[in-house]
C-alpha cells in the first residue's frame, strides 16, 4: 500500500468537524506563514499569481472531467 492509499482510506473516516478542524489549521497556518514571509512573498507577487491561476486551472479541468 503506497502512502496515497493510506492517506485517502484516513480522510474517508473523516466527519465534517474533522475537515472544519483540519481547513482552520491550513488557514492559520497560511496566516502564520504569510506574515514570517510578508517581504519574499510581496517581491514574488507574479509568480505566486500564475501558480495560483495555474492551480485553478487544473482543479477546475479535474472537477469537470468526463469519466
Amino acid at each position: 500500500m503506497n502512502l496515497f492509499t493510506w492517506a485517502e482510506s484516513r480522510v474517508r473516516k473523516f466527519s465534517i468537524w474533522d475537515i472544519a478542524v483540519f481547513k482552520i489549521y491550513l488557514a492559520l497556518l497560511g496566516m502564520i506563514l504569510g506574515a514570517y514571509f510578508s517581504q519574499f512573498v510581496k517581491d514574488n507577487i507574479y509568480v505566486f499569481a500564475v501558480i495560483v491561476i495555474l492551480s485553478l486551472i487544473w482543479l477546475l479541468y479535474r472537477l469537470f472531467e468526463k469519466d
